[in-house]
């Protein structure tokens, strides 16, 4: 059951998330509204504690491990079930080899659906900053946000993740005032919940693949059970007769009991291409090929007998 796969779902989620808003960037005007600074805030994956702990430790921002402002940061919170959102379990996708091999395909169940819940926050010392990141936050949530994940490279997997903005932005806004000097720093935090898939492990189907169905229609009376011996098939496709109880090899034209059923048709058939990828639509080619009364062709000969002589 645990197989050991790992394919950093998580992972990529985490950067996808963090990838919208790695260009949000702000301006600085003087008194003439004229530009006089721009830059794009930078963001990490942190925990809002975290950063917050090292700016206050350090308010002047005079150590060389200084914490920016404005910043932003982000953090999974938490991850639930959806059962909402819950397929079939047993139904299997494929998806051709992206090794150059085309006689397999890699197969794997439907995934399981969970809701990741993401806090983005944003650190700033003025009222002015937090304005500027909130507007160019909210506009693209309308709560929702869809966004087009590669998460499995090897298998060619993308999907897609709906990012939900949960209610509005939180806003703490903290001012002290001494006698020597003031601090004001300002905390934006956004909530989302994002909608994801976590898939299990990828399989190989095995190299072989079923490319010719041989297909046999027999004339048998009605009241005539028909329990034909088992046979199997040899490289060349020829059907080699097992008799009944010990198990020996026998031609189809030797009296058996299969000697009064007569096989009347006989259906081959084959992709077109031959050699056409699993995942491929392709044409299939069937051969009929139909026989006198009585007759049945001798797999070991190849002509065509009546049967019991």
């Amino acid at each position: 059951m645990f197989t050991p796969f790992y394919h950093q779902l998580l992972r990529r989620y985490q950067i996808a998330f963090g990838s919208l808003f790695n260009n949000v960037t702000l301006l600085r005007v003087n008194g003439a509204l004229e530009e006089q600074e721009r830059f794009t805030l930078p963001i990490e994956y942190s925990s809002h504690e975290a950063w917050m702990a090292r700016y206050h430790r350090d308010p002047d921002l005079n150590r060389r491990s200084e914490v920016t402002v404005p910043r932003l940061g982000y953090e999974m919170t938490s991850i639930r079930y959806d059962a909402s959102r819950q397929l079939n379990s047993f139904n299997q996708r494929t998806r051709p080899r992206l090794d150059g091999d085309l006689n397999s395909v890699r197969r794997y169940f439907m995934p399981t659906p969970y809701v990741m819940s993401i806090s983005l926050y944003a650190l700033t010392r003025n009222l002015e900053d937090a304005n500027q990141i909130t507007e160019q936050i909210l506009p693209y949530f309308t709560p929702n946000y869809d966004l087009l994940v590669k998460l499995i490279p090897s298998v060619g997997i993308l999907d897609r993740m709906r990012i939900v903005l949960d209610g509005t932005p939180q806003w703490v806004d903290n001012y002290e005032e001494t006698a020597l000097d003031s601090k004001r720093d300002i905390t934006l935090t956004f909530n989302f919940n994002a909608l994801i898939n976590l898939y299990g492990p990828i399989s190989t189907t095995p190299p072989a693949i079923i490319r010719t169905v041989l297909v046999d229609l027999y004339n048998a009376q009605p009241e005539m059970s028909l329990e034909l011996p088992s046979y199997y098939l040899t490289d060349a496709l020829d059907r080699l007769t097992l008799e009944s109880g010990t198990g020996r090899l026998i031609d189809e034209s030797v009296v058996s009991s299969a000697a009064d059923i007569a096989r009347v048709v006989a259906m081959r058939i084959t992709p077109d291409p031959i050699d056409a990828p699993p995942t491929m639509p392709v044409n299939t080619t069937t051969t009929i090929i139909e026989y006198a009364n009585g007759t049945v062709t001798n797999v070991f000969t190849g002509q065509d007998e009546v049967v019991g002589s």
